[in-house]
């Protein structure tokens, strides 16, 4: 099976510090990844680096064989790549639906003169946008809140709000950026479920999260990073086992 996402040797310097150095890994279609190491392991940026915020100092970043250096986020979103984000951004101006409808907007016909003269095929499209986002609210469990406002909903339905935002751009490949942090334990099981729910429909998902409960029981395998290279990888079993992970998070010898 071919990789969707494939980095190789990639480095990332900071001020002459290594945050990522010569990380090499595949990601599997169909699959659930999680990306896990102890704080400051490197995690954070290279999401950034491979959904374009950051470029690498080195190595390369192919998504379906294709390098990927020196694409802007759009331009990776077109390609399929979505992501959700540590901090909530959510537009508290805007109801739960019209957050969820910005998501699409790579999907709709936005080209200036229909636009300017309002064509039906651009209110057909208007309403096809709302449709779409409303099923997407219902798919992660938001079917009550679609005219609320955000400042009305919980943590954690702002957490699931994000999501279906998130898919609204219809990604291959999503990446989930401590999706359950300040989560309950109800809410954490929920965005679990929903994890698998989207893995089930053919999205691949990447995970970095700091709820190891969460990550062993969602994933199908786990990359380990420990300052910025890989520690170990593998099937959520073999990571629990392994030795230099048990050190790295207990911080034994």
């Amino acid at each position: 099976m071919n990789a969707i996402l494939e980095a190789v040797d990639l480095t990332k310097t900071f001020g002459g510090v290594d945050a990522v150095s010569q990380l090499s890994f595949a990601i599997e279609p169909g699959h659930v990844h999680s990306i896990i190491g102890p704080n400051g392991a490197g995690k954070t940026t290279l999401i950034n680096l491979l959904t374009g915020i950051y470029t690498p100092t080195a190595g390369r970043i192919l998504v379906e064989d294709s390098d990927t250096r020196g694409l802007a986020p759009y331009e990776l979103a077109r390609k399929g790549l979505g992501r959700t984000f540590q901090n909530l951004q959510i537009c508290m101006n805007m109801s739960a639906i019209e957050n969820v409808m910005v998501g699409r907007h790579l999907r709709l016909n936005r080209r200036f003169l229909s636009a300017l003269l309002h064509l039906k095929s651009v209110r057909a499209g208007d309403r096809d946008c709302r449709d779409k986002a409303a099923e997407l609210m219902r798919f992660v469990g938001l079917e009550r809140e679609i005219d609320r406002q955000p400042g009305e909903l919980s943590y954690g339905a702002l957490k699931r709000l994000e999501i279906a935002r998130a898919l609204a751009a219809e990604p291959r490949l999503l990446f989930l950026d401590e999706p359950a942090a300040g989560l309950n334990a109800n809410e954490t099981r929920d965005v679990g479920a929903l994890i698998r729910e989207v893995a089930a429909r053919g999205v691949t998902v990447v995970l970095v999260e700091h709820d190891m409960k969460l990550v062993m029981e969602v994933s199908d395998t786990v990359l380990v990073l420990n300052y910025g290279r890989r520690l170990a990888q593998g099937t959520p079993r073999a990571i629990q086992n392994d030795p230099d992970v048990v050190s790295a998070y207990l911080g034994g010898a």
